[in-house]
């Protein structure tokens, strides 16, 4: 039997009642471009945050682009990111007319490294320091950035903090005033809701989370043609609204969504015990850090091998993200070359991303294991990790 990446099938039984009943609901009031479906997804999502305001857009990309210009960003400004990461945090920055500049992660983590950006902002001529408007630190994995540190350094250099936490639905980073929801600890934070994310729906989505008033103020308009009413125009705004249909999914699947991320971490801490002995080496979180597992990635130099056992045995993996951005041909007008950013490369170079979502069982969990085992040692000498682990995961299950 194949052990699959993602299991949205498994997923949409768990909430097939409640948007089948949403559907029903749509389909006879013929609401399918905003109305009581979006504007109730907004607010449920809003309080799971713990922020002031959510804003629906079509995609998480938008959700950058909209983030940063409703912050005042735009052609001439320069903007820093990461290039370990989808393509989407850069050309989100390209498309205001700004340009991506990168630092380094740190390769435990995978997320931005504070050395690194201090770094790089003190580097800088004062009339180069003015040019850069905004920080975009990725949540990578679903592992939130060290976001209190990050969030001194933007007041420091006066910049703006946008999150892009699309692969961090649920994740939480520790602050002096406690736990605190990532995307909602910036300017604004920005969220992708395609369909294999933590908080997926049936096509296309996102989602600009702020607590500045003035910013979704902008990001509504921005996202809907600049509308004050239906024919008057503040600004010449985008077509980027979430549809009815995608709000009620999305409002099932929130529903499910803490309950989802813990079985998450359930599954990364087995995998996390049975993988111990071997030479492959799991991104975790650090103290003050509570990832939602979005994926689960380990590092190992015979990253290769492990991949091509695992296909061969019909256990589905991933590589995220085997080119990092500074070497995109998309992006070579930046200029940067092979070896500037050592961390990054090397991350890429040595990831691989394995089965994680909620539905996964025990056994599937312990095959992926044996068979990781399988291609880093002698048959004579496999780790045999102990069934009654593999037992214990399944009564754990959400639909055990």
């Amino acid at each position: 039997m194949k052990i699959k990446f993602v299991d949205l099938a498994a997923q949409n039984l768990e909430i097939a009642e409640r948007v089948g009943f949403e559907l029903d609901l749509i389909h006879s009031n013929t609401s399918y471009v905003g109305g009581h479906q979006v504007e109730s997804f907004e607010r449920e999502f809003a309080d799971f945050l713990g922020v002031k305001r959510v804003i629906g857009v079509a995609n998480g990309t938008d959700a950058i682009r909209i983030a940063l210009l409703a912050l005042g960003v735009g052609p001439g400004d320069e903007v820093v990111t990461v290039p370990m990461t989808f393509i989407a945090t850069a050309a989100s920055i390209v498309q205001t007319g700004a340009r991506p500049r990168f630092v380094d992660i740190d390769p435990a983590t995978g997320n931005m490294s504070i050395p690194a950006l201090r770094s790089f902002l003190e580097s800088l001529s004062r009339n180069e320091r003015r040019a850069v408007r905004a920080i975009v630190p990725v949540h990578l994995y679903g592992l939130p950035a060290p976001m209190v540190e990050l969030k001194e350094i933007a007041a420091e250099f006066k910049l703006k903090l946008v999150e892009d936490a699309c692969q961090a639905h649920g994740a939480r980073v520790r602050t002096a005033d406690g736990m605190a929801m990532a995307g909602t600890l910036g300017d604004a934070g920005c969220f992708s809701f395609y369909p294999g994310k933590n908080l997926g729906a049936w096509g296309d989505g996102g989602a600009v989370a702020t607590n500045d008033d003035e910013v979704a103020r902008r990001v509504s308009l921005l996202s809907n043609h600049g509308r004050l009413s239906h024919y008057a125009h503040e600004l010449c705004g985008y077509n980027s609204r979430l549809d009815s249909i995608q709000a009620a999914v999305l409002r099932a699947k929130l529903e499910k969504l803490a309950e989802w991320n813990e079985r998450r971490r359930v599954i990364a801490s087995a995998y996390r015990e049975l993988l111990a002995p071997m030479d492959v080496h799991p991104i975790l979180p650090p103290d003050g850090i509570e990832s939602c597992f979005h994926l689960f990635v380990v590092r190992s130099p015979r990253r290769d091998a492990i991949r091509n056992a695992l296909l061969q045995n019909d256990i589905e993996c991933g590589i995220h993200y085997p080119v990092p951005l500074h070497l995109q041909p998309a992006l070579a007008y930046l200029g940067y070359r092979p070896g500037d950013f050592p961390a990054s490369e090397a991350l890429a170079d040595t990831t691989l991303s394995l089965p994680m979502h909620p539905h996964l069982n025990g056994m599937e969990i312990l095959r992926t294991v044996e068979t990781v085992a399988s291609a880093l040692l002698p048959a004579n000498e496999q780790v045999s990790a102990q069934r009654s682990n593999a037992s214990q995961l399944d009564t754990a299950s959400p639909d055990a």
